[in-house]
């Protein structure tokens, strides 16, 4: 096997657990970002305005905060979104997610009074959370547009899991797992979704 198939099959099979993740749906351009070895990482982002990327990465940090782990923009999230967005989204997915963008920080700055950026961490928590549950709340209708919330969750889980410390931090990682078992509690499985 050489190199180029090594690494087509891991990002496969990091694009399987992703999906697994969110519900077994990616859109196509995630897929293609990640087949073409799209990551999260700490460099410049060279597209989004400064206020853009403190908005997304306050945004990506409500849906992976920092915990015993590192956050999503800690580990590069924005930048990974950078490099999807703008460089694998076709023009049309790109504007889309553009203008869904500018149309939800209006909507913020109307329901808080203020913009997203500058209202507590605790209202902007308690908006994302807002958002997301009258997104995946009740029945998800999987046939209409994704709404900004959904792919924000989405961008940013993917870019989360694209990294080390996605993989091998949140997800217990073992080279060699033990023997199989499937009759056994999330706490005896170490309280972890495994990666192996």
């Amino acid at each position: 096997m050489n190199e180029s198939s090594k690494t087509l099959i891991n990002r496969k099979e990091a694009l399987k657990r992703v999906s697994y993740l969110l519900g077994g749906v990616v859109s196509a351009p995630t897929v293609l970002g990640f087949l073409n070895g799209c990551t999260a990482s700490q460099a410049p982002i060279k597209n989004f305005s400064p206020d853009q990327i403190k908005f997304l990465s306050q945004v990506s940090d409500i849906i992976i905060p920092a915990t015993d782990t590192p956050s999503a923009s800690e580990v590069g999230v924005p930048k990974f979104m950078d490099d999807m967005i703008f460089t694998i989204w076709e023009h049309d997915d790109r504007k889309n997610f553009l203008d869904s963008m500018t149309a939800f920080q209006k909507k913020a700055q109307s329901d808080l009074g203020m913009s997203f950026t500058e209202a507590s961490e605790q209202d902007r928590t308690d908006y994302i959370t807002k958002e997301h549950d009258a997104v995946f709340g009740g029945n998800v209708n999987w046939d209409a547009p994704r709404p900004f919330i959904w792919m924000m969750k989405e961008q940013t889980i993917a870019g989360y899991f694209s990294t080390e410390a996605g993989m091998t931090q949140v997800l217990q990682y073992d080279l060699v797992p033990g023997r199989w078992d499937a009759c056994i509690t999330f706490e005896e499985a170490g309280g972890k979704v495994w990666a192996g």
